[in-house]
């Protein structure tokens, strides 16, 4: 009991926010929605009301339980779900013409940012010889910027690595930026950065995080409360003896069943506003990954007693090595000797 009760606080709000929320909402639609045709609650038609309402009150608080800690425990895999990674074979299709429809934009972004940096190239050129050129310069100057900021955001450098979703691209991004900054595998290095983050700071991450898998749950949800909307239409007309068949009798059942199809097409709505939504909060959480690597890094170094560096060249090959120690060890092929830091 001590342990269920330690993990409970160990999860306190991020539980309650991110899983506990969807799944109570999930499962009152639910009993909304299909205890007509289930008949769970016509059960307890004979006890009284207070009773009654406790036994309900249980039932949705266990349902509601069950669910919320499968979606916790799932979490990693629904967010590589999402990312791409995972393919559900229903949809394995739709995700790899994604893919396809991805690359195509990178590639475009990333032909239009080089286009304009070897445009500036020429143009530094003739502005020493000719000012006039600098209005020109300077416009073009701002449209790099602006793609290379775009792409920068929400696709990853290395064109093998774009994913079929936009939120697998902009996360994937936000991984790669530690590697093309700094030098070093930004996935092994989190586990190591987070002990030097301050707490105020992870509280923050924390909460952006909450935001994020609130709005994935609702997504799933959404899209499992759908597929059980059509699951009921199809069993209901089952039940009734020509209404798949017969015009007559399938327009007379229509307004039972057809409460089914709109709940479905809700359900698909709904999933599709809070997928879009993650979206944004995604590049919220990414931001926030990236801004605790900028302004941690030299801490864990300092935490690892090794040699501050003097400069960013110098930093960029001190990162190199030790990410070469920390991934490959004694088969890497590029490892540097290491300085660590007097005794303090």
């Amino acid at each position: 009991m001590n342990a269920f009760t330690n993990y409970l606080e160990k999860l306190g709000s991020n539980f309650l926010v991110a899983s506990m929320v969807p799944s109570l909402t999930f499962v009152v639609a639910s009993i909304l929605v299909f205890d007509p045709t289930l008949t769970i609650l016509a059960a307890f038609k004979d006890i009284e009301e207070i009773p009654r309402l406790i036994i309900l009150g249980l039932l949705v608080s266990i349902f509601t339980v069950i669910i919320g800690f499968t979606l916790t425990a799932l979490n990693t895999f629904i967010l590589k779900m999402f990312e791409g990674y995972v393919k559900p074979f229903p949809v394995y299709i739709a995700y790899y013409l994604s893919q396809k429809k991805h690359l195509r934009k990178a590639r475009a972004l990333m032909e239009q940012r080089d286009l304009l940096e070897s445009r500036i190239r020429e143009l530094k050129k003739q502005v020493k010889h000719d000012p006039r050129w600098q209005s020109e310069l300077d416009e073009l100057s701002e449209q790099h910027y602006m793609v290379a900021a775009e792409y920068g955001l929400t696709y990853p450098e290395d064109l093998k690595d774009v994913m079929p979703s936009r939120f697998g691209n902009t996360l994937k991004a936000a991984e790669n930026y530690p590697g093309e900054r700094y030098g070093f595998d930004g996935v092994h290095i989190w586990p190591r950065l987070v002990d030097v983050i301050p707490t105020e700071y992870k509280l923050s991450i924390d909460s952006t995080r909450n935001e994020l898998s609130f709005l994935v749950n609702m997504s799933i949800l959404s899209a499992t409360f759908a597929l059980l909307c059509v699951l009921a239409f199809f069993l209901s007309m089952g039940g009734v003896s020509g209404a798949g068949t017969n015009p007559k009798v399938f327009l007379d059942f229509l307004p039972v069943i057809g409460k089914f199809i709109l709940l479905a097409g809700v359900g698909i709505t709904c999933c599709y506003f809070f997928y879009n939504a993650s979206i944004f909060s995604v590049g919220s959480f990414g931001l926030m990954i990236r801004s605790s690597f900028d302004l941690f890094r030299l801490d864990l170094l300092k935490k690892l007693g090794v040699e501050r560096p003097k400069d960013s060249i110098q930093e960029f090959e001190t990162w190199n090595s030790l990410n070469e120690l920390i991934v490959l060890g004694r088969h890497s092929l590029s490892f540097r000797k290491l300085d660590y830091r007097e005794k303090e």
